[in-house]
């Protein structure tokens, strides 16, 4: 039986900071997050996949660093489940930032070999706010899919919307644009302010974190028995540091 390389995914590299760093330097949101990442890389590495998702899952929720998107895109990636990888692999690089090169450049690299085995639906000059929806499903804009037909649904918040069944090859990248003659009125809703302070919403971390717990707890079943954990050279970074494995 053909073993699988698992990425290894290292502990937080801010979970050796000091211990005199001052307590109000961490959000509780960020410092719980801190916590499931290192989790979630343990379960990682014992083979224990599903529940490291989860773990991975409810940190990003807490604290949407990007880079969880790449611990995400790991276990999701050994699990099978390439168009999920996939698409957490496309939104890590839509929203990082440009001094994480060495980690960028991996998932560039990563991205591309899952590319050519998936299919791509995005939406092109829709306006902001726009929701898509794939086989009933809420989805980012691109979402990868399996190679096949699926059923997608566009609805923009000025009322202007798109429903079409679709077939996308492995490989194949899918636009959905505005359908020809509808009204378009950008300036119909304005863009929502962003706060300036966001205000701490303490009692949502042990709801996000039992439940996390909850999910992990219960799933043991659909672990990749042969799962075989590799080491390399750690990227440092703002929550974490990860080693990518090449895709198999």
């Amino acid at each position: 039986m053909r073993r699988l390389l698992a990425p290894a995914i290292a502990l937080a590299c801010l979970a050796s900071a000091p211990a005199y760093a001052a307590p109000d330097e961490e959000s509780p949101e960020k410092a719980q997050a801190r916590m499931l990442l290192s989790q979630g890389n343990q379960l990682f590495e014992r083979g224990d996949l599903r529940a490291a998702l989860a773990d991975f899952r409810a940190a990003y929720a807490l604290y949407p660093s990007p880079k969880l998107l790449v611990n995400a895109a790991a276990a999701e990636r050994e699990l099978g489940d390439l168009p999920g990888a996939a698409t957490d692999l496309r939104h890590f690089l839509d929203d990082a930032t440009e001094d994480e090169s060495a980690l960028l450049d991996k998932a560039r690299s990563d991205l591309r070999a899952i590319e050519k085995k998936v299919g791509r639906i995005g939406i092109k000059a829709w306006p902001a706010r726009t929701a898509l929806e794939i086989d009933g499903r809420a989805a980012r804009d691109p979402t990868y899919v399996k190679p096949g037909a699926h059923s997608v649904k566009v609805r923009a918040a000025i009322g202007v919307q798109l429903d079409r069944d679709v077939e996308v090859a492995a490989g194949e990248s899918m636009e959905l644009a505005v359908p020809e003659g509808a009204q378009m009125v950008a300036t119909a809703l304005p863009r929502e302010p962003r706060a300036v302070v966001k205000k701490k919403r303490t009692w949502l971390v042990p709801v996000v974190v039992v439940g996390a717990l909850l999910i992990a707890g219960g799933v043991t079943a659909g672990v990749l028995v042969g799962t075989q954990t590799t080491t390399g050279k750690p990227l440092s970074g703002d929550l974490g540091t990860f080693g990518f494995s090449q895709f198999h």
